[in-house]
C-alpha cells in the first residue's frame, strides 16, 4: 500500500476500507514501525494503530499476539548508539503503550500479558543507549520519552501493585542519575514526571518510600555529585537530574489534587536544595 492509501483512511476517520480488515492491514503497519520515513512510522503506522485500537478493531486475542512481537523488537540493536535501529525499538514501545492504555480503559488482557510488558520495559529502560530525541530528516527517535509514555500507562494498570510502582520509580532514578554524554533536551523530564505523578496517584506509595526514593537523586549509588562539574558525563547526569526534579516540583505545585501534595512539595524542594556539585 502507498501512503495515499493510508492518508485516505485517515481522512475518513480511520474507517477500514470495504473488503479489508484492520488485523490484516495491521501486518503492513507493523512493517512501518522501524521505518526511517517519519510519515510511515508515525503518521501512518502509529496513528492508524492507535485509532483502530480506540475504535475496537482488535480482539483480545489479536492484542495478546501483538505483545510478544513488539516486545522482541525492544532487543533489536539494543546497545547501539546513533543507528536507525532505535526507531524500531522506540516505536514498538509506543505501540505497547497504546495496547496498555486500551486495556486500562477496557479490560482485555491478563496479568501475564501486562507483566510481560512490565518486565521487558524496565529492562529496556536500563539498557537503551541511544539518547537522541529528534533526528534530522528521520524524525523522532525519543526512546526515553516513549518509554516514559509506556510506564505512565503501566503504573495505572490494575495488575501493578506497590512493589512494581516502587520498582518503576527506582528505575527512573537510576536511569536519570547515570553518567551520560548527553543532556536530555526534548521534554524527557516532563514525560518521566508524568510517570511519577501517575504512580503517586495510585495512593500506594507511602512517605517513607518517597523520602528514600528522593534521596537516590542526591546520593546516587554509583558515584557522587561533588566535583561532577569536572567530569562531563557526571555533569550531564547532574543537569538531567536537576531538570527532572525541577519539573517534578513544578507539577506538584500546579496539581492541587495530587495525593500527599504538601509532603511531596516539601520533600522535592528539600532534595533540590541538597543537590550540590560543590
Amino acid at each position: 500500500m502507498d501512503k495515499q492509501f493510508w492518508f485516505e483512511i485517515r481522512d475518513h476517520q480511520y474507517a477500514v476500507p470495504e473488503g479489508q480488515s484492520a488485523p490484516e492491514l495491521t501486518e503492513e503497519l507493523f512493517s512501518y514501525i522501524g521505518s526511517t520515513d517519519p510519515e510511515l512510522r508515525d503518521a501512518v503506522g502509529y496513528e492508524t494503530f492507535a485509532n483502530w485500537l480506540d475504535k475496537r478493531q482488535y480482539t483480545p486475542e489479536h492484542l495478546r499476539a501483538y505483545i510478544p512481537r513488539l516486545v522482541i523488537n525492544l532487543q533489536e540493536g539494543l546497545g547501539e548508539r546513533d543507528t536507525d535501529s532505535v526507531f524500531l525499538r522506540a516505536f514498538s514501545v509506543l505501540f505497547l503503550a497504546e495496547i496498555v492504555h486500551t486495556d486500562n480503559k477496557r479490560i482485555l488482557l491478563e496479568r501475564e500479558d501486562i507483566f510481560s510488558i512490565y518486565d521487558k520495559t524496565l529492562a529496556y529502560l536500563a539498557e537503551e543507549q541511544d539518547p537522541r530525541g529528534y533526528v534530522p530528516e528521520k524524525g523522532w527517535a525519543h526512546a526515553l520519552a516513549h518509554t516514559a509514555d509506556l510506564l505512565s500507562v503501566l503504573v495505572t494498570n490494575r495488575f501493578l501493585t506497590r512493589v512494581e510502582l516502587e520498582n518503576v520509580l527506582n528505575a527512573i532514578a537510576e536511569k536519570i542519575t547515570t553518567p551520560i554524554d548527553w543532556v536530555y533536551l526534548h521534554g524527557e523530564d516532563d514525560r518521566l514526571v508524568r510517570v511519577i505523578v501517575a504512580a503517586n496517584q495510585r495512593q500506594l506509595l507511602d512517605e517513607f518510600f518517597m523520602k528514600q526514593w528522593l534521596s537516590a537523586f542526591t546520593a546516587p549509588r554509583r558515584h557522587k555529585w561533588k566535583g561532577s562539574f569536572e567530569d562531563p558525563s557526571r555533569h550531564h547526569a547532574y543537569v538531567n537530574t536537576r531538570n527532572l526534579l525541577r519539573s517534578l516540583y513544578l507539577q506538584v505545585m500546579q496539581n492541587e489534587k495530587l495525593f500527599n501534595r504538601d509532603y511531596l512539595a516539601a520533600e522535592v524542594l528539600k532534595t533540590l536544595q541538597n543537590l550540590r556539585q560543590f
